[in-house]
């Protein structure tokens, strides 16, 4: 039962970008590129906090879900805007030559 309520809960917030989403998304390609690594990791991991994706690994259950829940493993349940620009993160990383994680 729980976990139907929070497919359907995902599925009404797809498309929703909240203010903490939006404030962490701001930065240019340009500004992405002058990031580090670790820098590019937390960003990336926190818009996808932000929108209640599920930790993939310890470090990101440490950083984001200490006294949050997560709604879903699957990133579609974020908005389309979100999506994008977290392959734009993905892929300054990517360029950069950082450790997938």
């Amino acid at each position: 039962m729980t976990g139907v309520l929070l497919l359907m809960l995902g599925g009404m917030l797809a498309g929703f970008v909240s203010a903490a989403q939006r404030r962490n998304m701001q930065k240019s390609p340009e500004e992405l590129y002058s990031l580090g690594c670790d820098q590019l990791w937390y960003l990336r991991e926190k818009i996808r906090a932000e929108g209640g994706v599920c930790p993939r690994g310890d470090r990101e259950l440490r950083a984001f879900f200490r006294n949050k829940r997560c709604l879903s493993p699957d990133e579609g349940i974020l908005a389309s805007e979100v999506r994008d620009y977290l392959a734009s993160v993905r892929q300054v990383e990517a360029a950069k030559g950082c450790q997938p994680g």
